[in-house]
Parts: C-alpha cells; structure tokens; sequence
C-alpha cells in the first residue's frame, strides 16, 4: 500500500514539474486563449532569411508563428512576454528602434502599403488576412519593398523596452519564432 501511494505521489510530482509535457524540450507553452501552441525562440545567437527561418520551422515540423483572429491579442502578448524573457534587458543606449533585434512573424504583404494604408497583409500559415495590426511608431513604411513582418524592439536609453510589429525586407536577416501544434509532437511520440 505504502508502495502505490509513494509511486502515486511521485508521478504526480513529474506531471505537475512537467510544464512542456505538450511541447518538446527547448519548446515554450503558449496558453493564449483556450489554445495551446508550443513556441520555439529561434535565432538568439544567429539571424536568418524569411525563407530560410520557414524552412528551419518546417525542419522542426511547425511555421514562423502567427497571431490568427480568434486569440491573435492575447497571443501578441504572450509572445512578446516570451521574447523579453528570452532576450532580457538590453545594452544602454539611444533611445528608440533596435535593427539588429528583429523577429520573424509569418505574414507577407502584396502591393504597396505605408503607416497611412496599411496594406494587405496575409498570414502565411493559414493563408487568411491579417485584421488587426501591433505596428511599431511610423510602422509599416515599406521602405524599399518591405513585405514581410518582424517583431522590432522600441529600446528605452536604459536597455529595456517592448516589442512592435515592423514591415522588414524578407531578405534581410533577424532572429525567428516557431509555431507548432503540440498534437504534431504527440503524433510523432506514438510512431
């Protein structure tokens, strides 16, 4: 009896310490909404392509993430939570934006777009239209065909600041956030 109820007790200890048991390891949970979403930080000590940071999410069986209508603010939030986390405080400086602290985010636009039209902006993953938009100050500007999206980092003179959305030249390079659906890690647990 003293043996069920020691090994009871232990497995409820690994389930409750546990908190990726959906994701796996490196992976965040993300619990925006009533969904949860495993979230890779990518990149911390590299930059990469658009292209190149799809195909390393693909590589890991997800997308670049997205922020889709029925959580997309709640979700905004979580993962710009998840980038300071990750990033902490940064170097002091000049106040305002920070080029070289850059996120991929799935979504491309088509055709002309500026702070004043915003463009039609689409996320890549489930191919619907971006509704609701987190832009930086001045953000989107479309500065020499800028049709992909980042996360940019508006940086106080004291390293610290937060995350807004930046029209980014899909060539350029930046850090990247994968999205997986934690049931296509299970599926390859049961294989």
């Amino acid at each position: 009896m003293q043996l069920k109820l020691f090994l009871s007790l232990l497995l409820a200890t690994l389930a409750y310490t546990q908190d990726t048991h959906y994701c796996p390891d490196g992976w965040l949970v993300s619990e925006a909404g009533h969904t949860i979403e495993c979230i890779l930080l990518g990149g911390l000590n590299e930059r990469l392509t658009k292209h190149d940071a799809e195909l390393v999410c693909a590589g890991h069986g997800g997308w670049l993430v997205d922020m889709d209508e029925g959580h997309g603010g709640n979700k905004n939030g979580v993962i710009k939570e998840m980038i300071m986390d990750a990033v902490g405080k940064g170097d002091w400086g000049i106040p305002g934006p920070k080029y070289d602290d850059q996120w991929w985010i799935g979504a491309t636009v088509r055709g002309h777009h500026d702070d004043h039209h915003w463009g039609n902006w689409t996320w890549d993953h489930t191919h619907t239209s971006v509704e609701w938009f987190d832009w930086y100050d001045g953000e989107p500007n479309d500065w020499h065909s800028q049709n992909c999206l980042t996360y940019l980092k508006d940086q106080d003179i004291f390293g610290y600041g937060t995350y807004h959305w930046n029209d980014w030249s899909c060539d350029n390079v930046a850090r990247f956030i994968c999205e997986a659906e934690p049931s296509s890690f299970l599926d390859d647990d049961l294989e």
